[in-house]
């Protein structure tokens, strides 16, 4: 076992190798209840105040901070999330801001200065006419009937300890991940009954995430926290495993998906349109295998400029896209594969300029139009809407693809379409290494910035390739932003 776990473990980790905050803010106690904390087995109703920032939507919980952690989206529109405070679950009603609070019995509530919970919840899921949640830190899956508030909690330890995630099978189980070694997950039959798979031939990797594409196919991510002699510190690798999940036994060997490519820190998983999409915990940057024709490819984000590294940290497919959350750069993003384009939505305004404005954005669910996700110590529930428009948009016009030679360079062209009232700041980021700073590729567009005016305006670039380059596939990302929303177009770079 590697120290504490939970995926805030994954983010304290990042903490010690890239920067330096708390993932936490406190607050002193407020009057009445100790830490404004629900009684364990009661229920309770809270306001929020909503406020609008571009594409996001802010559901914001009253002090002090709940630490809402897990999400998850409801068929009735409505969202259901983790309080590491309370410690429970709550209930949100976006028609009028309310949030039914559902604490669960057995724990102690949070004491000051600091009010931090005991729980450490990722997964949460809707099952079984319940709403169930892994408490990572107290080795248990703990279930809440809405209807009447009442729990049914199961004890993990004794054959896998720290749940982590969550997810309905195909087969009408809730299935688990194990966040240890060595590795296993489990499922839940509806009886209650708990079964123990073993995963064999994964070496140190930690199963994260899990996502079912059918009854015959799963994902399973995992992280590897191990160290060598050479790396004392940490491997920070990890796979991409598939299963069937209808040919289960106590034991299993999944497959590893894309040998040969390495992975940093593959904190979650997930499949769009005939390809995984990973999120590389440590670094700026998606990848993405492609079933098709077994080749990875590497899809930056946009740059920041407190940190040499964004953290993207959940997947999720959903409409227009795979949608992701990128922890230290506070936005939420969508990448569409299909036109080649990256979207980033700005959680604050305006946008961090050190660590201390990151909100700590763990959690994210794709939902109808957008995507759902919680901010820990920002305290609030979010929606990005991916249907908002800034009011301009990019396009590659031509070509993105090109083959060019050590020493040698290639031309493209992006139209910018609508209307901005303020110039719009350009930027590059490529894949060449986990940062996605540019360095032996030369990115070269026409203007820094985007006069403010209205379509169409072309703007032309050149990418040289240095001379000492390593043959290979590179992508290339060119970036506008208001401020707000960053747009960027994609270009496919093959050095040969």
């Amino acid at each position: 076992m590697i120290g504490k776990k939970a995926l805030v473990a994954v983010v304290v980790l990042a903490v010690v190798l890239v920067g330096s905050f708390a993932v936490y803010e406190t607050y002193s106690a407020g009057s009445g209840v100790p830490c404004g904390a629900v009684v364990g087995g009661e229920v309770a109703r809270i306001q929020t105040s909503k406020s609008q920032l571009g594409a996001v939507t802010e559901y914001r919980l009253p002090a002090p901070d709940k630490y809402p952690n897990a999400v998850t989206g409801a068929p009735d529109g409505t969202v259901w999330f983790a309080e590491d405070e309370l410690p429970g679950i709550g209930h949100l009603f976006p028609n009028n801001g309310t949030v039914v609070e559902y604490a669960w019995p057995g724990y102690a509530p949070p004491k000051p200065p600091d009010c931090i919970g005991s729980v450490s919840v990722s997964g949460i899921a809707l099952w079984n006419g319940g709403v169930w949640a892994a408490d990572e830190s107290g080795n248990t899956i703990v279930g809440v009937n809405p209807s009447d508030g009442k729990t049914v909690s199961l004890n993990t330890s004794s054959g896998a300890d720290y749940p982590y995630w969550l997810a309905v099978g195909p087969d009408g189980y809730l299935w688990f991940t194990s966040d240890n070694t060595p590795a296993r997950i489990g499922r839940i039959a509806p009886n209650m009954s708990m079964e123990i798979i073993s995963l064999a031939g994964v070496g140190q990797d930690e199963p994260l995430t899990l996502d079912f594409v059918n009854s015959s196919l799963a994902y399973v991510s995992a992280i590897n926290l191990s160290s060598t002699p050479s790396n004392p510190t940490c491997l920070c690798n990890g796979h991409i495993y598939s299963f069937d999940p209808s040919a289960v036994s106590a034991t299993i060997t999944p497959t590893a998906v894309g040998q040969g490519f390495n992975l940093i820190l593959p904190t979650s998983a997930a499949y769009l349109a005939g390809s995984v999409w990973v999120a590389q915990h440590y670094s700026s940057s998606i990848a993405e295998y492609s079933l098709r024709t077994g080749n990875w490819t590497t899809w930056p984000t946009s740059t920041i400029q407190y940190s040499k590294v964004t953290l993207p940290l959940v997947t999720e497919a959903g409409s227009g896209g795979l949608w992701f959350n990128e922890h230290y750069a506070n936005k939420i993003a969508r990448i569409d594969p299909t036109a080649a384009t990256l979207t980033e939505y700005s959680e604050s305004n305006p946008p961090p300029s050190s660590f201390s404005g990151v909100q700590n954005d763990l959690s994210i669910a794709a939902a109808d139009g957008g995507a759902w996700f919680t901010s820990l110590s920002g305290n609030y529930v979010g929606f990005a809407d991916g249907n908002y428009s800034p009011g301009w948009s990019l396009a590659v016009t031509g070509g993105n693809n090109s083959i060019v030679s050590p020493g040698g360079n290639a031309s493209f062209a992006i139209r910018v379409s609508g209307t901005w009232s303020e110039p719009l700041k350009v930027s590059a980021s490529d894949s060449e290494n986990l940062t996605s700073i540019p360095s032996l590729i030369r990115i070269q567009p026409g203007v820094s910035e985007v006069p403010a005016g209205s379509s169409p305006y072309d703007l032309g670039l050149k990418v040289n390739a240095a001379s000492n380059i390593r043959p290979g596939s590179y992508t290339v990302a060119i970036t506008l932003t208001d401020g707000l929303t960053q747009q960027s177009a994609y270009f496919f770079i093959r050095v040969q």
